[in-house]
């Protein structure tokens, strides 16, 4: 797999507080990724309809920590993750 294009990961750095984990930071990771698309019974499984906006990244290694991903300069939330050998899937709309 071609990893050519780089995505950043944003994840909250949290501390104890008075009422809970308060959000104290973000720590912003640069990591290689590769571009795909969904497939037509992907889309009808995750979604329940085609959505032609939403594709899949394959981020080069196992990342678990992060709540949403920069691409192409903007922060997109993630929608579903999955981990298959060594590379992490997550699934953007």
């Amino acid at each position: 797999m071609n990893y050519s294009q780089r995505v950043t990961l944003v994840e909250n750095i949290t501390k104890p507080g008075y009422l809970g984990e308060e959000i104290a930071g973000t720590k912003k990771t640069v990591v290689p990724c590769a571009i795909g698309s969904l497939t037509n019974n992907e889309q009808i499984g995750i979604f329940g309809k085609y959505n032609q906006a939403a594709f899949k990244l394959h981020l080069q290694g196992i990342h678990k920590d992060f709540e949403s991903i920069e691409f192409e300069g903007i922060e997109r939330s993630i929608y579903s993750k999955r981990y298959h050998r060594n590379s992490t899937v997550v699934v953007l709309t």
